[in-house]
């Protein structure tokens, strides 16, 4: 069972780290002086960390005092029993999560199917050029994988899909041989990259937690940052020209694509909805060229020191809802170890004993890591093994 203080500890330090991301995000010399791979390994971190609600082995306990205990205690507070089983603000909260969970999750599984039928029934393109331009990045990249090619007046930008079958989509428009070559070789990388298998993570930790703004914000943050470290790669080791020629072609997709109502979250697209994506883009890939010499140490350590920061801190930082001052602890009964358990009534009431005395009756457990007992005859007898 995922304790309520796992839970407030990983949202609280991982949305401060989301909002840190989005303000390093914002600012375009930030991401140029900084390293965008490690950017890019913050943001990854992040995500697998909303799927492990535990405490680290390492992590040290911060104690608050003042509200947080007050606040937990009133959410284990029984609100009525229900067939003899009590009911809390904790254990509505927990049903309520696992339904919009589940809901939101057959949800998104339901577009991909969609998507899916629909991509597959679009018509096969067949130009030699788009096959050679395939043919021609697989040998430069030495690899060997098979991509279905298809296109349709639906598509207005360039897109790919699929994981085990890549499908790679282009849209009806008029392209020049060295502008199909730099489309591809976008896509492409997307797929040998494993963009989209992020994609779909990310996608599922928006259903596991559907109710936090900030998964959503790095969802976001993930994908313009995908499609920033693609940018990268193609540029890389082009001639000024041949940079000129991949800008052109950013710019000419973003003029044939039209207004869309709601873009599909499961395709990986050569251009990002908003006008403003494509202006960054291009902005961060002509200033990177620029100071791409220029990069010393002391950027990739403050790269560094930012990755402890966002994907080591929620690891090592625990804040706790402690009842009483740390210094009257000792002594306490209950607090420090002991022989405590508990022993089940039956009736919605648990007996506290303390090595072996009974202490009191409670009618919830205060501590999940406290055994219970069906009879005081078996917690002696496993206390004596």
């Amino acid at each position: 069972m995922i304790r309520f203080s796992e839970l407030v500890n990983m949202v609280i330090l991982t949305g401060a780290a989301v909002i840190l991301l989005e303000i390093i995000f914002r600012n375009n010399n930030a991401i140029l002086w900084l390293d965008v791979r490690l950017l890019f390994g913050c943001m990854l971190a992040m995500t697998l960390r909303l799927f492990i609600l535990a405490d680290s082995p390492v992590a040290n306990n911060i104690p608050i005092f003042s509200v947080y205990p007050e606040f937990c205690r009133f959410l284990r507070k029984p609100l009525f029993y229900w067939n003899r089983v009590s009911v809390s603000s904790v254990m509505i909260l927990q049903i309520l999560w696992i339904v919009g969970a589940v809901t939101s999750a057959l949800y998104r599984m339901n577009t991909y199917i969609i998507t899916k039928k629909r991509i597959r029934n679009y018509k096969r393109l067949r130009a030699l050029e788009f096959s050679e331009a395939v043919k021609r990045i697989n040998k430069e990249l030495g690899r060997k994988a098979k991509f279905c090619l298809v296109t349709s007046e639906e598509l207005v930008t360039p897109c790919i899909f699929g994981v085990f079958r890549p499908y790679i989509g282009i849209p009806e428009l008029e392209l020049e041989p060295e502008e199909i070559y730099l489309i591809m070789k976008h896509e492409i990388l997307h797929y040998y990259r494993g963009d989209m298998i992020v994609k779909i993570l990310c996608e599922a930790s928006k259903a596991v937690y559907w109710w936090n703004p900030c998964v959503y914000m790095l969802g976001d943050l993930v994908s313009n940052m995908q499609e920033i470290n693609v940018d990268f790669r193609i540029v890389k080791g082009l001639s000024k020209m041949e940079q000129l020629e991949y800008v052109d072609c950013l710019v000419k997709v973003a003029r044939h694509r039209v207004k869309r109502k709601r873009e599909n979250r499961w395709e990986i697209s050569f251009r990002k909805e908003s006008p403003s994506e494509v202006h960054k883009r291009i902005s961060l890939m002509i200033k990177n060229q620029e100071i791409s010499g220029k990069k010393t140490t002391a950027s990739f350590l403050l790269s560094a020191g930012i990755l402890c920061m966002i994907a080591v801190g929620p690891n090592v930082l625990t804040f706790e809802p402690y009842a009483i001052p740390e210094e009257k602890v000792e002594g306490s009964v209950g607090i420090k170890g002991g022989g405590i358990c508990y022993v089940d009534n039956k009736d919605g009431t648990y007996d506290i004993y303390v090595d072996g005395r009974y202490f009191k009756t409670t009618i919830e457990l205060f501590d999940e890591h406290i055994p219970v007992y069906n009879t005081l005859e078996e917690a002696m007898s496993m206390n004596q093994r």
